[in-house]
Parts: structure tokens; sequence; C-alpha cells
């Protein structure tokens, strides 16, 4: 029986995607811009399958693997576990498994760039585009790995258009704001000063150990950051003060779960009526106003951790007239 889906793309682009379904068959697909062109597709295919000119569905491999979710579930059960962020790729492909069977249900010799891109704009529905790249490097990196090591060599080379990323993101708490969001912040006080005076990231204050903090030194030890590698955060006065309101022990130096920083900081964004901030714009906030007091990019790279540092410019906003007293 063949059926005719019609996608609009964000922006704005209209596909219709055509298939053709028969017991004992691998399902038929293909996407077109023109419905007369699908429609005209599945009356023909229809055809070929009554003259059996179509193959049949291989037989199933030994090694179990013959559809992408096969490929999917072994990826998160044999690689994501490894990786940093391994459980946000596990949740990610247990949603896919849930939402998108018929996608993931094909074979492997079937999956091709156009089945692949007319998923992709199904996940641009109501996601940001740098969101459904992120699904789409998880994906490839999952096929790929498959064909290469894997030995499904029935899969080919896939090379699909990720979506385009909105522009970085240059948000920075207001003097005015940040008083209201730490009047309001009861026990997430501490959290918010220390964010602003260390410029690490949620996960990096989430993880921190009372064991990792230097007094005679005042610097904090983050054994692992974003890119892996360990490094040192200077402490200022008011990080210092941050850390000296709270009762020490052996654990987690603010006993909250990166999760739960997130949530409870959503919450008194809200009741505060900011728009438009997240907890990484506390970040950005303060390697913004290190740079605004002066200090240089080396400076500000290794508060922040950049290895880059031209990777500090997006997160550097000095206004034009900032630097007219130092051009002189």
């Amino acid at each position: 029986m063949g059926t005719i889906s019609k996608h609009v793309a964000k922006n704005g682009d209209v596909t219709f995607q055509a298939k053709v379904r028969r017991k004992g068959w691998p399902t038929q697909s293909k996407t077109f811009h023109d419905k007369k062109e699908a429609d005209k597709w599945v009356r023909a295919t229809e055809s070929a399958l009554d003259r059996g000119e179509l193959s049949k569905a291989a037989k199933p491999k030994a090694d179990g693997l013959n559809t992408l979710a096969d490929v999917l579930r072994r990826y998160a059960e044999d690689i994501s576990p490894k990786k940093r962020g391994g459980d946000i790729e596990g949740l990610t492909i247990r949603r896919w498994l849930r939402e998108c069977r018929e996608f993931v249900s094909m074979p492997l010799a079937a999956l091709d760039a156009q089945k692949v891109a007319t998923w992709r704009d199904s996940q641009l529905e109501g996601r940001a585009g740098s969101s459904v790249a992120r699904q789409m490097n998880l994906l490839l990196a999952a096929v790929n790995l498959a064909r290469a090591e894997w030995g499904c060599t029935e899969i080919p080379p896939i090379k699909v258009a990720r979506p385009k990323s909105p522009p970085h993101r240059d948000r920075v708490l207001t003097a005015e704001e940040e008083k209201r969001l730490l009047n309001a912040a009861g026990d997430l006080r501490p959290v918010i000063e220390f964010a602003i005076a260390t410029a690490m990231r949620q996960g990096e204050i989430a993880a921190l150990k009372w064991s990792d903090i230097d007094w005679t030194r005042k610097i904090a030890r983050l054994h692992t950051s974003k890119n892996g590698l360990p490094r040192d955060v200077p402490l200022s006065t008011r990080a210092i003060a941050a850390l000296e309101c709270l009762e020490r022990g052996r654990g987690p130096v603010f006993g909250l779960s990166a999760e739960s920083i997130k949530r409870q900081f959503i919450r008194l964004v809200k009741r505060c009526k900011i728009t438009g901030l997240r907890f990484h714009d506390l970040r950005h906030t303060a390697i913004t106003r290190y740079a605004r007091a002066g200090l240089n990019p080396i400076q500000l790279s290794v508060i922040s951790g950049h290895k880059d540092i031209r990777m500090l410019a997006r997160y550097t906003h000095l206004k034009a007239e900032e630097l007219v007293g130092v051009m002189g």
C-alpha cells in the first residue's frame, strides 16, 4: 500500500515522502518536492513489486546488526558509556528508538542521504538547528563506526548538510538583574556568586569537592573540564566569600547536581521575571566583566580554560566607548 506524507521544514521548504509497504518486502520510500512526482513513483513502485522486480529483505545477519535500530542500540551499550556526556547520548538514542520507529527500523542497506535528510527535517520541528546538528553528529558517528569497524559494509557513505546554528549568545547579566537574582536566590545564592566570580561551567561547579580547594594558593582544581583536561581556576575574593559561607565537608562543595542547579536557576529566573537568561550566561558575564577590568586574553584563558584564545572573542563584548580611554 502506498502513502504520501507532507513535511514542512522550518525554512518553509515543502517535501512529500512517498512510501510503499508490502508484507515480506522492505518498505520502499523516497522524498519529492512535487506531489505529482510522488504519486507517480508510488504507482511505479507498486507495479515493480507486482512484477517481482525489487529485491526482498536480506536474510538476518548473525551479528544481529540488520537495522539502524540495531546499530544505535549497540552504540548506546558499547560506545556511549566510555564518553563524557555518554548518558545524554543514551537518552537521545532511546528517544529515537521510541519516537522514530519507522526511520530506525529500516534495513541498513536502505539507509541513504535522502532518508537521513528527511529525518533531519522532521527533527527540526520544535527543536533548534544546533540541537539537531548535534543529533546528526551522533547518528552519523554510529553509522560510520558500524560501516568501518562492525562489518556493516552495506551502508553507503552518507553526506547530509547539518542545520545552520544560530548566532552565539551574547547575553550578559546586568547589575540590576544580578541584584534581583541574588536577593531571591536563597540557598542557590552561593552557587550564583561563585559562578559569576570564577566563570566555571554548571557541571564543573556541581563536581567541585572540598578537597579540590587549595585555600593557601586560592585555586580550585578541576579534574575534568569540557576539553577533557584538568585545570586550576584562580579564586577571587568574591569566590572565596561564596565558599566561606558554606559548611565544609568531604563531598561536593555545593551539594547539588548539575541538573538540580539548572532546574533551580530556571525557576529563580522565572520568579524574578528576567527574560532570556540561562545559567551558562553567568560564565559569559564573568569573562566579559574580567575583560572590561583590563585582563588580557592570556589571563582570561587561565580563568575560562579556553585553549584557543580566539574563542574568547565571543565572550568579551567591549563597547566602543570603553576603549576610548585606553586608546588615548
